[in-house]
C-alpha cells in the first residue's frame, strides 16, 4: 500500500498504519449523510482518499468492525467527490441480533439508502 497516494478529507480522531493495514478511530456522532429522509446534513466523518487519474480502476479493501457495539456504528467505503456527491457501503451496527448491509448513493445533495439485515455476528467484509 502506497500510503503517498492516500489523502485524508477529514482526519478522524485517531489512526495507525500496520503494514497494509490502517486502524481508524473515529469521534462520536461523525456520519455522511445530505437532507433526504431525516432532513438533517452529515459530512463530518473521516474519510481516507485515493486519487487516481485513471478513468478505469479497482481496489480491495477489507474491514473488520469487531468493535462496533453502539447503535449506528458503521465501517464501509466511500467513493467521495465532495459533500453533495459520494456513494457509500457500510456495515451498520443495529443490535445484538442484527445489523445493516447498506449503500448510500448522494447526488447533488440528496442520499438515497438501500438496505437489508445481516447477521449480528458478521464482522469482517
Amino acid at each position: 500500500m502506497d500510503l503517498n497516494s492516500l489523502q485524508w478529507t477529514r482526519e478522524p480522531a485517531g489512526f495507525e498504519v500496520k503494514g497494509d493495514t490502517i486502524v481508524i478511530t473515529t469521534a462520536p456522532h461523525t456520519d455522511l449523510w445530505q437532507r433526504t429522509y431525516y432532513h438533517f446534513q452529515n459530512d463530518n466523518a473521516p474519510v481516507l482518499q485515493m486519487k487516481t487519474k485513471e478513468k478505469f480502476f479497482s481496489f480491495v479493501v477489507k474491514t473488520d468492525f469487531t468493535q462496533s457495539h453502539q447503535r449506528f456504528d458503521q465501517c464501509g467505503i466511500v467513493m467521495y467527490l465532495d459533500s453533495e456527491n459520494w456513494l457509500k457501503g457500510s456495515v451498520e451496527y443495529e443490535n445484538e441480533a442484527f445489523q445493516h448491509l447498506g449503500s448510500v448513493a448522494t447526488n447533488n445533495g440528496y442520499s438515497d439508502w438501500a438496505t437489508t439485515a445481516i447477521p449480528a455476528d458478521v464482522k469482517t467484509m
